[in-house]
């Protein structure tokens, strides 16, 4: 019987549960900000349809009294009139500030996408604007940016499968490559191409495709919205589904940024950079103080390793003095064992070699000695950084 792990357990049902806290947050703040801005536009609103209104009944009623114009003039010319002067644009029902468009001009703001159809026209509206946006969007952002992260997990995971015999080739290997994130965002746009006229019934396929392109730039979204009221979930999912995806170009295109940002120019300060391993982090010179303490070697020493020549290079130009590394299974606490005199030997059966017969030994005797032995590599305070063993 299969043992279950519940410490794995519990540490996914942990991710769930605060990745849907998230989700949640994120609607109780929309629905929040839909309700403040329906607060501050909705008398205003009304009063600017009801002068809108009125001056469109004054002009139609000065043009059916002008008895001048109508001796002259047939009932269909006189109806182009009317609409040409008097009912300039009608707003549709996307246009008006109630709570579902409230609720959606809220979600532009956050997501940088803009709805496109309504805006605030009071000060307080504008001002609310900015403040929502401010307060918002860097928390939405990093929500996405989430999701985008476990959609590249699950990208990992099919690559994996569908590799079968070559999963051990691609066991290292984290980052979403370039042709994987251009396939998935075509894919992305055709699969909103052919959904955007099931949905409103009045895209083609390519206008269908240009609306989707400009959600997924975060340009607009309003014509991404459907007139049914029924349909709006699967657009909002849509439209979320490419604000994560969005995220993972920005995540590939930001190594390739890293890669020409270098070019030509030195790497400085490696001690200093960051290394992130899950949520926490450790510097590169602490990494490499922590790997050389579990082996037994003093972290003071492993402060003189030139860590710009190791990355330029890909290894080290010295091992820090005072310091013996063993090509063999000996633990860190037999190694003072084998020192001779203040000096580490050549071999360890070799007797009380001086530093002159050592460097002796390295050039010419090294490949004549026929017993069998543990080779050590051995470093003498007489070295100097630019010697090499």
């Amino acid at each position: 019987m299969k043992r279950i792990d519940f410490g794995n357990v519990f540490q996914h049902r942990k991710a769930v549960v605060i990745n849907a806290i998230c989700v949640l947050l994120l609607i109780v703040y929309v629905l929040l900000g839909a309700f403040v801005f329906l607060l501050f536009e909705r008398d205003f609103d009304a009063l600017m349809r009801r002068n809108t209104a009125s001056l469109k009944t004054s002009c139609v009623e000065r043009i059916l009294l002008s008895r001048r114009q109508l001796r002259n003039v047939d009932v269909r010319h006189l109806a182009h009139l009317i609409t040409e002067r008097c009912i300039v644009h009608m707003p549709g029902p996307r246009q008006q500030w109630n709570f579902l468009n409230a609720a959606l001009y809220a979600f532009g703001v956050l997501t940088t996408l803009g709805y496109g159809k309504i805006e605030p026209m009071t000060i307080n509206g504008r001002i609310f604007a900015v403040i929502y946006g401010f307060v918002g969007i860097p928390v939405t952002v990093i929500i996405f940016t989430n999701f985008g992260r476990y959609i590249q997990q699950l990208e990992e995971y099919v690559r994996l499968r569908l590799c079968g015999k070559k999963v051990e080739r691609y066991k290292d290997y984290n980052s979403l490559p370039a042709f994987a994130l251009f396939i998935t965002v075509f894919g992305y746009l055709v699969a909103g191409a052919s959904l955007l006229p099931f949905l409103n019934g009045k895209f083609d396929f390519f206008n269908g495709m240009y609306w989707a392109f400009l959600c997924f730039t975060a340009i607009e979204y309003g014509e991404l919205v459907p007139e049914n009221s029924m349909y709006l979930p699967i657009a909002m999912a849509y439209i979320c589904l490419g604000l994560s995806i969005s995220t993972i170009a920005l995540d590939v295109g930001s190594a390739y940024v890293r890669k020409l940002h270098y070019v030509g120019r030195k790497i400085r300060n490696i001690a200093n950079i960051r290394i992130w391993f899950g949520s926490k982090s450790l510097k590169v010179q602490e990494l490499i103080n922590a790997v050389a303490q579990n082996m037994g070697i003093e972290p003071s020493a492993m402060c003189e390793i030139d860590l710009e020549s190791l990355v330029k290079e890909g290894k080290l130009s010295r091992v820090p003095q005072t310091q013996m590394i063993c090509e063999g299974i000996w633990p860190p606490e037999l190694v003072p064992l084998f020192m001779k005199d203040g000096a580490f030997p050549m071999f360890v059966d070799d007797d009380k070699p001086s530093p002159h017969d050592l460097s002796r030994k390295r050039r010419s005797t090294s490949m004549e000695l026929k017993k069998p032995s543990f080779r050590l590599l051995v470093i003498c305070h007489s070295f100097t950084p630019k010697q090499r063993i």
